[in-house]
């Protein structure tokens, strides 16, 4: 499937105060196909056509792939793009280590200039690990000095008032955070991101593809209707003023076209309609609050259970009234990938970035779906 465009149609956005224009949509490169490097190229390159111009990487995605799918798209593009490394950091870090992962991942991409760098995993916690004598921030000052990064951000699933005390203190340029129709929690940090100038880009804006599932009552949301429900939650993200981008993972063409398209009509909402989508969604924030995004990170489980694929059931089937559907489902996996086959071993519950309850959140699940 060839691109639907001819000229660069997705519409842009300043990032916070750094004088730039992003694309309101980027592309979060963490799903693009691990086995198809080909299509995989297609996808950046397409994006880049279409006039995205955000793309969010790092070494360890996809199973260390992620940064060499990337470059066969990218060409050895960076210039004018703006496309953002990512290394975490802690107390054994280095300035001369992070420097060293810096170079590697634009030695990966095939580029010499990031746009951005992004300190990885972050929170308020590891603030002093940043900020220490030869740790990763001099390596970070030194290469933007040196003009091999324009600018700093970070990414993470801290609590929004650890990342609200984050942005003030003036180190970043931005930040990535999810957030989304059925998780707004984040939404004060980002209100007060608009107010420090701090480019927001949101990650999960399709709640890791929950929002992709028939839903009419969200799509109803969005004045004069979404065409469908992912539509209606890139529309609903793009929605907020402080929102710079929405990075969407794509792997695709398809995908591609179809949120350029939803990008390149939205004209946005009023503060009424946007008040009316709040209230309604205000519903959902029990689930908001203990959302699984599907990131992975519990996995692998050392029983077999497939513990994102329980709850991304069990959560459609709570949030849109589908739980015929979702119990035809649960029957449907494996014997030892349900979640009845947890022995509440705990061993995934300090991997999750959203510090979710998981095993009693499996037995939830055993006792809705079993």
């Amino acid at each position: 499937m060839q691109s639907d465009w001819e000229e660069p149609i997705v519409k842009y956005r300043p990032l916070g105060k750094t004088g730039l224009q992003v694309s309101a949509l980027g592309l979060g490169c963490m799903r693009l196909p691990e086995h198809d490097p080909d299509l995989a190229a297609q996808v950046v390159d397409a994006a880049i056509a279409a006039g995205i111009t955000y793309f969010e990487t790092t070494r360890g995605y996809i199973n260390g792939k992620c940064q060499h799918l990337v470059a066969g798209g990218l060409k050895g593009r960076s210039r004018g793009l703006i496309v953002s490394g990512k290394a975490g950091v802690d107390e054994g870090t280095t300035a001369d280590g992070y420097r060293r992962e810096i170079d590697l991942q634009m030695e990966i991409l095939g580029v010499d200039y990031l746009e951005f760098f992004q300190v990885g995993w972050f929170s308020l916690g590891k603030l002093e690990a940043l900020t220490k004598k030869g740790g990763a921030l001099e390596a970070l000052d030194n290469a933007r000095a040196e003009g091999t990064i324009g600018h700093i951000g970070f990414t993470g699933h801290d609590k929004p008032e650890g990342f609200t005390k984050l942005i003030e203190t003036g180190i970043f340029d931005s930040l990535t955070i999810p957030y989304n129709m059925l998780d707004r929690s984040y939404a004060p940090t980002i209100r007060r991101a608009g107010e420090l100038g701090v480019g927001v880009i949101v990650m999960c804006p399709v709640a890791g593809g929950m929002l992709a599932s028939p839903a009419p009552q969200l799509q109803e949301l969005i004045p004069g209707g979404a065409t469908t429900t992912s539509a209606a939650a890139l529309q609903f993200v793009l929605a907020n003023p402080d929102v710079s981008c929405a990075a969407s993972g794509m792997n695709t063409l398809e995908m591609v076209n179809e949120n350029v398209a939803t990008v390149h009509s939205f004209q946005g909402m009023t503060e009424v309609d946007r008040a009316r989508a709040e209230r309604i969604l205000d519903e959902f924030a029990t689930l908001g609050e203990r959302f699984c995004t599907d990131c992975g990170y519990c996995m692998d489980c050392p029983n077999g259970v497939d513990i994102p694929r329980n709850f991304r059931i069990y959560n459609l089937g709570r949030v849109y009234g589908l739980m015929d559907w979702a119990k035809q489902e649960y029957s449907s996996m494996e014997a030892g990938s349900r979640a009845e086959a947890c022995v509440e071993c705990g061993e995934c519950e300090p991997k999750c970035p959203n510090k979710l309850p998981i095993t009693a959140q499996l037995a939830e699940v055993r006792e809705a779906l079993a």
